[in-house]
């Protein structure tokens, strides 16, 4: 007999009923013994595709997945649509009055309105949504795609008193009813939403009375001209733009954020919306601006911007602003508010010039700065500074209350070297420095060395400063 006929004869043994098999089915039927409870915890803890496979295996078996308290379907591939479709139709309507905790619906519509708008009815066996809000449900992920026109979301689902946290990817005009109460509702995202009108735009903001977290990922205000957001609660607001499709002509909408609890504010983009603050207690703030040939423009915007925030103590922006604030609108730059509060500062995005007037001034107006980070590393040509190294003008937090400064992507060219340089010889109560190479240098730690020498000789200001190389 052949190595090969060997091999093969255990696995005929094993589908004639071998003790293996047998031992499963046990395996099988004690675990088949388990209370429902159980079992549900053990499918809560497959993936919703897995989970349905376990309704073939007995007849014990073959609703248990529908009490799972989270389900996810997503279309995947467009062959899959059909069995995607009649799954969620099975879950809904063998649910049985258990609560859903957590509901995520993905698919192409494929501008088939038709079909969809039987889905969302009310009082229809197939109405998705509304079923999904009848059974409680606390966080809901739809995202709805390639549907021509306008889509009226059910009404039951702007008034639910048990949503918690609801995702809206819907790249259509979204229609909000004339109210809306979501009394529970903590978290808010919406992804390349059209908003409609501002009327009910308004709604929607306040209508959200314990709001934490307000996401918006490119979504287009193009048909407004003017909204507020107002939320009591709102902790968080985070606005993505960086690749929102608008007309870089159209104006753009102006946004008024009233804010007295919020705490952090991040925005990437254009600006090709302008965006206001009014009675913020941001404290917490990254600003970033995507590659724009409309810098005038832009630099308005991030100058109405930076009046509403004030009380920032950490701030995350690129130093290249202020140049071309410098550059476009220098008496704006001028009005700059106080930031008092401000403590941590930090820049990336772009390596930072030190001798940047426009970075000087904003400085100027940052007193009580006691960290400064350079993300992307740091420069200074021996030209953009005092014949004695001094930074002009001095920003007075250097003699005051900065005690740390970190720089990263350091490669020990002589411009990096003589930035650091010149912050050693002007921060007074400098207490740290903290350098951290590239990770592409190549000099390895014989060149960190030299580099470590050179900065431990240059003169300093302060007498207890501590400096520290990474790589």
């Amino acid at each position: 007999m052949d190595a090969s006929s060997q091999m093969l004869k255990p696995k005929r043994q094993k589908l004639d009923g071998g003790e293996e098999n047998r031992e499963m089915e046990g395996g099988m039927k004690s675990l088949s013994n388990l209370p429902d409870v159980v079992l549900e915890k053990i499918l809560s803890l497959l993936s919703t595709e897995n989970a349905i496979r376990t309704s073939i295996l007995s007849k014990r078996w073959e609703y248990l997945w529908t009490s799972i308290p989270t389900l996810n379907f997503f279309q995947g591939t467009l062959n899959k649509r059909t069995a995607m479709v009649n799954a969620v139709e099975r879950a809904l309507m063998l649910r049985r009055g258990v609560d859903i905790k957590k509901f995520t619906l993905c698919f192409e519509v494929l501008g088939d309105t038709s079909l969809l708008n039987p889905w969302i009815s009310y009082v229809h066996i197939k109405s998705y949504i509304s079923a999904i809000v009848r059974l409680n449900v606390e966080e809901l992920f739809l995202g709805l795609y390639s549907l021509n026109g306008p889509l009226c979301l059910p009404h039951s689902l702007f008034s639910s008193s048990t949503l918690k946290d609801l995702q809206l990817d819907v790249p259509f005009i979204f229609k909000v009813p004339s109210t809306v109460c979501l009394s529970s509702l903590r978290r808010l995202t919406l992804r390349s939403v059209v908003f409609s009108d501002e009327y009910s735009t308004q709604q929607l903001f306040s209508g959200c009375p314990v709001l934490e977290k307000l996401s918006l990922h490119n979504c287009n205000w193009g048909n407004l001209k003017f909204v507020s957001i107002c939320a009591p609660k709102l902790l968080r607001l985070i606005i993505n733009e960086s690749d929102l499709q608008i007309s870089k002509d159209a104006g753009g909408c102006r946004i008024m954020v009233f804010g007295v609890s919020l705490t952090y504010f991040s925005y990437a983009g254009e600006f090709l919306n302008e965006y206001t603050f009014h009675s913020s207690s941001v404290n917490q703030a990254e600003i970033n601006a995507c590659p724009t040939k409309m810098w005038r423009h832009l630099s308005y915007r991030l100058y109405k911007l930076f009046r509403g925030l004030s009380s920032l103590k950490i701030l995350t922006t690129c130093s290249y602003f202020f140049k071309v604030m410098l550059a476009n609108v220098s008496e704006l730059l001028a009005q700059m508010p106080l930031f008092n509060d401000l403590t941590t500062l930090v820049l990336d995005s772009v390596r930072v010039d030190l001798g940047c007037e426009g970075l000087l001034r904003m400085l100027q107006n940052c007193p009580c700065l006691q960290t400064l980070v350079f993300s992307e590393g740091i420069s200074l040509s021996s030209g953009d500074a005092n014949d004695d190294g001094v930074l002009d003008p001095l920003p007075p937090c250097f003699l005051i209350s900065l005690k740390e400064i970190k720089v990263y992507a350091f490669y020990g060219d002589e411009d990096e070297i003589y930035a650091v340089k010149s912050l050693l010889k002007t921060a007074m109560v400098l207490e740290k420095v903290i350098v951290t190479f590239a990770k592409s240098l190549e000099g390895g730690p014989e060149e960190i060395n030299d580099v470590g020498r050179q900065l431990s000789d240059f003169p300093k200001e302060s007498e207890i400063c501590e400096i520290v190389l990474q790589y």
